[in-house]
């Protein structure tokens, strides 16, 4: 299993909650709004991101509070049930 850059995907996490435009990109086209987030995600992170694979993040090292604020902003296909029952599939 490939170790994730922390920073970028946890900035990602981050920046859902703090700001609210990029909530709209990951909306509107996921995809390119990834893909210009800074800083850049590899591929393994950006089709992890892309498939709302928090199990598979969490897994690589990323930071599970931060992981958690996708699917409470219901973004990239999570939400709060989804999110926990990938977590817990990851981990079984």
């Amino acid at each position: 299993m490939t170790a994730v850059s922390l920073y970028a995907v946890n900035k990602v996490c981050y920046r859902v909650v703090r700001e609210p435009e990029f909530r709209r990109a990951l909306a509107d086209s996921p995809e390119e709004a990834l893909r210009a987030a800074r800083p850049p995600l590899d591929e393994a992170e950006l089709t992890a991101l892309l498939a709302g694979d928090v199990g598979r993040l969490s897994r690589m090292g990323a930071n599970h509070f931060l992981l958690h604020q996708l699917g409470r902003f219901r973004v990239l296909g999570l939400d709060l049930p989804t999110y926990a029952d990938r977590i817990r599939a990851a981990y079984r």
